[in-house]
């Protein structure tokens, strides 16, 4: 993934009270978009891909980023910010608070004394997610913004699965990660599978996709996958996936906002996580 770097002819750093900036963290690359409450329009986007080989390594590249770009120093009228990681794990909501919460979602995430956990409802259904991210990280962000929403980046992606899914058919959402995809399995109306699996190739991302299929029972010509994250739409990944599966659509930003003519040139699938933040907030 390239870095990208769009900012709309009206955008204006004075007016940034009237704006809501979205931020996506993640080992991958750090990524955000400005969207102007006030016409819906969204009026910045960029992405930086990182180069980290630990996660300690993460917040000094951010802090990095933030002290090197103007426009994440304003103050917005709101901020939301998710973070990337395959440590997550869902839990049904009745854990929630019991003693055993902790000792699951540690179990599951394998933290380290460097890492909080952090768990955010599922809106619609009757788990939520809980993950591990640097409390580094969290001491950053709290020293440049004094409130923001802070969640997984998989809230909305199930968001937008959930509301561009085929009504009556079962869906596998598949995002790309650079290292691992993440699945989610929404069957009957309920999450049947919440996973991710390293890959290296189209072979192994077959292996995964086609194993999980047959593993929940989808039907190949009736039921659907939906694809975002980091894959071009011409790839060979979508290309192989589709001379097995018939149904498969990518995911779409919410078409309540006003991207520009310029956004068109970037592949918004790959980006669905961010641009749906804020419906999210």
């Amino acid at each position: 993934m390239h870095e990208i770097n769009w900012i709309d002819e009206s955008f204006d750093l004075r007016l940034a009270s009237e704006y809501h900036i979205s931020i996506q963290i993640g080992l991958d690359g750090f990524s955000f978009c400005i969207l102007d409450t006030r016409r819906n329009k969204y009026i910045v986007f960029q992405h930086i891909p990182l180069i980290v080989g630990k996660l300690q390594f993460l917040s000094r590249k951010i802090e990095t980023i933030f002290d090197q770009e103007e426009k994440l120093n304003a103050s917005f009228k709101s901020v939301s910010i998710t973070y990337s990681t395959n440590k997550a794990t869902l839990i049904p909501k009745e854990y929630s608070g019991s003693a055993s919460f902790l000792k699951i979602a540690s179990v599951t995430n394998d933290t380290s004394r460097n890492e909080d956990i952090c768990t955010n409802e599922i809106p619609g259904f009757s788990y939520q997610l809980v993950y591990s991210y640097p409390k580094e990280i969290m001491t950053l962000l709290n020293k440049k913004y004094t409130d923001f929403k802070f969640s997984h980046k998989s809230i909305p992606l199930i968001a937008s699965a959930v509301d561009q899914r085929t009504e009556k058919k079962n869906t596998l959402l598949i995002n790309f990660e650079k290292k691992y995809i993440r699945m989610v399995a929404l069957k009957d109306m309920q999450i049947a599978l919440y996973n991710s699996f390293y890959f290296k190739n189209e072979s192994d991302f077959l292996y995964y996709t086609l194993n999980t299929w047959q593993s929940l029972q989808f039907d190949p010509e009736r039921d659907e996958i939906l694809i975002g994250g980091y894959v071009a739409d011409d790839s060979g990944f979508i290309r192989q996936l589709k001379k097995y599966i018939s149904n498969v659509r990518f995911l779409k930003p919410s078409t309540d906002f006003n991207y520009g003519n310029t956004f068109e040139k970037i592949q918004k699938h790959q980006f669905v996580s961010l641009l749906n933040t804020y419906p999210c907030v």
